[in-house]
Parts: structure tokens; sequence; C-alpha cells
């Protein structure tokens, strides 16, 4: 992380440090005109804490817009459909944004696929459902709407796609995901590809799969799936995979299948530590890994990239409750917890934490924690932090993927509210849960006699 005080970049184009030209009388009588802080795009974050309260998500369409963008760029040598994975972030506006850049979505739930049609009922045309637990009624909702692609998971899963497609009279073109058995040598939570993960069929046991499809009247087979796991950053295990995926191709066109497309997944990883390299050359580094084994194939490449379209373009922001020493162990007490963002507790995984308002280089080490009643419940431990004093606002960076969609109720704690920027204008798109919205779906049991 470069530092705060110095002014320089943290996330661009999305969140930097700016000097602020704000000369309001409030700002004047707190001490900070002229101060550095932590802007979204154009907009403080401190103004966006003060006006939306926190713990407060803070997304930048700049950000989102930009990665979508360099997605096309790295694969416009072949044809292809981005088809952004509802999973990572499904906020409708979030999705209504990635939408009118002219990408698809990968869905794994009838939820999810209600989410997408509640967006753009169109959008059903450039959707790929994935998922290992596809009940009836989710196939019929997707059968219904003319989805793009199911990627079967089961010889099962196929027979009741088979009858549910039958029942309705209406096509249900389908891909097999198969299991490559190639490591993606990231978090064993988040790993798919080895043989040991419920994900996809053997490579040895597909050929059989299509052959039962092909038998179907309302099953049209027309692709292959394959994904490994998520946060990937070694580029080379996508290649081993596709590799071993483009010679199953091979083998299904010599059988007489009309395979036309690959649906080589996501995945791709985001730096969490630090500052990040550059999005455009590690695209292109993974775009190079994906079509070097497709070439001389003409298929039409389906992407579900998530985290790397949504990670980096949020922050959440959170207030200093209290400083509290045990011994010479410091802690930072604040007001966002483990039902607000996960990640930390659930992968022990690294998010970068940065002061709202620079200017101090003084530093300690401290772990950052929530007031959830769980010794699990923290952002960072013996982590060194910039300074700062109770009542100050941190900005948990990479908090745009597996965030506010991880969120829950825990403790009774009404989930964060969601805010999108856009240049200096922030809307919201997810207001703060209340208390009332909580309960409104339980009933108090009364005794009767």
């Amino acid at each position: 992380m470069k530092r705060a005080g110095a002014g320089r970049d943290v996330r661009p184009p999305a969140f930097v440090y700016r000097r602020s030209e704000n000369r309001s009388e409030r700002r004047i009588k707190r001490g900070v005109k002229g101060a550095l802080e932590l802007c979204c795009e154009r907009l403080p974050l401190e103004d966006l804490a003060a006006r939306y309260g926190t713990p407060l998500y803070v997304y930048s369409a700049a950000m989102i817009r930009a990665r979508v963008a360099a997605f096309a760029r790295a694969f416009d040598s072949i044809p292809h459909t981005l088809c952004y994975s509802v999973k990572a972030n499904s906020t409708l506006a979030i999705l209504r944004l990635i939408a009118e850049e002219g990408a698809g979505f990968d869905v794994v739930s009838g939820g999810e696929l209600r989410r997408v049609l509640r967006v753009n009922r169109k959008a059903a045309s450039k959707v790929v459902f994935s998922g290992v637990g596809k009940a009836a009624a989710e196939m019929e909702l997707a059968v219904g709407a003319g989805i793009l692609l199911f990627n079967v998971e089961s010889a099962s899963e196929l027979r009741l796609l088979a009858a549910t497609a039958t029942r309705l009279k209406k096509q249900a073109v389908v891909a097999v995901r198969v299991n490559p058995d190639v490591s993606a040598k990231t978090h064993p939570y988040i790993s798919t590809g080895l043989h040991q993960h419920k994900f996809g069929v053997p490579i040895s046991e597909a050929p059989g799969l299509y052959a039962q499809a092909a038998k179907q009247a309302f099953l049209k087979v027309a692709g292959v799936s394959v994904h490994i796991g998520s946060q990937i950053t070694n580029v080379g295990s996508f290649r081993e995979a596709l590799e071993r995926v483009a010679d199953l191709v091979r083998v299904l066109r010599e059988q007489g299948h009309d395979i036309r497309y690959l649906d080589a997944g996501g995945g791709l990883g985001i730096s969490y530590e630090g500052t990040q390299a550059s999005f455009e050359k590690q695209i292109a580094a993974y775009a190079k890994a994906v079509m070097a084994p497709l070439r001389g194939l003409k298929l039409h490449l389906l992407l579900e990239p998530g985290r790397s379209i949504v990670g980096a373009a949020g922050v959440l922001l959170t207030r200093v409750l209290y400083r509290k020493t045990n011994h010479k162990k410091r802690f930072l007490i604040v007001d966002a917890a483990m039902n607000d963002l996960l990640r930390p507790s659930l992968y022990g995984a690294h998010h970068e934490i940065v002061p709202v308002r620079g200017g101090t280089r003084e530093t300690e080490i401290a772990d950052v924690v929530g007031p959830i009643c769980e010794t699990g419940d923290f952002f960072a431990r013996d982590r060194k932090l910039r300074v700062v004093s109770e009542g100050d606002l941190l900005a948990i960076l990479d908090a745009g993927a597996y965030g506010s969609v991880l969120g829950s109720n825990y403790n009774t704690r009404g989930r964060a509210a969601e805010v999108l920027v856009k240049n200096a204008k922030a809307t919201v798109i997810r207001r703060r849960e209340s208390w009332q919205d909580q309960i409104r779906l339980e009933k108090v049991w009364a005794r009767t006699n």
C-alpha cells in the first residue's frame, strides 16, 4: 500500500487520495481544510459516510466499466461473450451497469436468474446457468426464459433437465462441465478443478454423458464447460485446463457433436495486498493463456469473470468505535463486522485497510476487529497500520466482490447500505437494513389453550 500521507493513488481510477477542495464551514471547524482524503472518483468518502452512515459499501462505476472494457479488448480477436458471475456481487444496480456495458451473466441459482431478468428480461439470451444442485423449479424458470446455456454437472441432472425441457416442449441448450483434475493453486475452499471436488464430471466420463444428451429430443448439445476455481493468479493453470478441454472438443466433434461454445469459466484473481499490478497486463496474460490452446477450433468463447470485474471497485467504510489495549496487544474496534464482510473470518483473507483522512505517517501494530461476539470477528490481525483515533474512518479495500453478497444478520445486525458513485454523483443502490426489515418474515408464537 502506498502511503496515505503522500497522496498517492490507492486503487485508480476508482479510489485515490486527493487534496480537499471543499472549504465548507463544517470542514474548517474540523481542522481538515485542504487535507488529503480518500475519494471514490470525485467524491470524498468522508462525505459519503457523513451522509449515509457506516458501515457503508461504496462502489465505483468507472472501475467496473474499465474492467469490462479491458476484457473486451483482450479477447477481441476471438468470438466471445462476457458472462459476469453474479455470485460475486448481485446488487441490482451493479447488474444493470454491467448489462449496459454489453455483458451477459453466469448464474448459479434461480434467485440469481430472477435478479438478472429483473434488470433486463432480454438478458436471458446471454445467461449461462452453472452449479451442481439445480432444482426442478430453477430449471423450469431457466428453460422458460430461454437462457443461452446450461452447464450440466452430473448424469442425474441431465436426466432431470431432459424431463423438464420435454414437459415444457422447449429446447434446452447444454454443455457438460468437465473436471480436468488441474490444481488452481488457490485457497482450498475456492478450488474446484480437482477430482476430489464436487464440481463437474471427469473428462474420461464426459463422452458418455454427451451421447446420452444427444438422444434427448429437447436437449441440444452445443458446448463444453470448465471452471477450476477462484482467485487464481497463476495463468498457467488456465492454460493447462484448457489444453485438456481442447482435446475433448476434438474427440466430441469426431463423434458427431456440434460443439460451438467453450465456457472457460472465471477465476482470474486480483491482488489484495499492496499496490495492484496493471490490470491491462494481467488480462493480456490471462487472454494469451486461455486462447492459445483453442487455436484452429473455431469456438465461441464464454468467460465468467466476477471478482476481477468488481473486486477492486468497492470498499467497505467503517468507523473506529474504540481503541483498546490488552497488555501489549492493541485493538481497533470498528462498527463493521464479520456479518458485513466475511472473507477475513472465512478464508483468513487479506484486505488492505487505510485511513480515509491522510496525513500522519505514524504507524502501529494492531488488530482491526468488529463488535460481534466471536473471536473470529476480525478484519486484520497484527497489522501495521497508520495510527488513527476513535471516531476516524477506515476504508477496507477490494471489498466489491464477495462482500455484501455474503452478508448476514448475525447478532441481529442490519446489512450495510450500498452506494454507487458515478463521477461526482452518489446513488443509494441498497438502503441500510432496519430492525423491522429483519423481522418482517417472522411471527411471534403465541401459546393457546
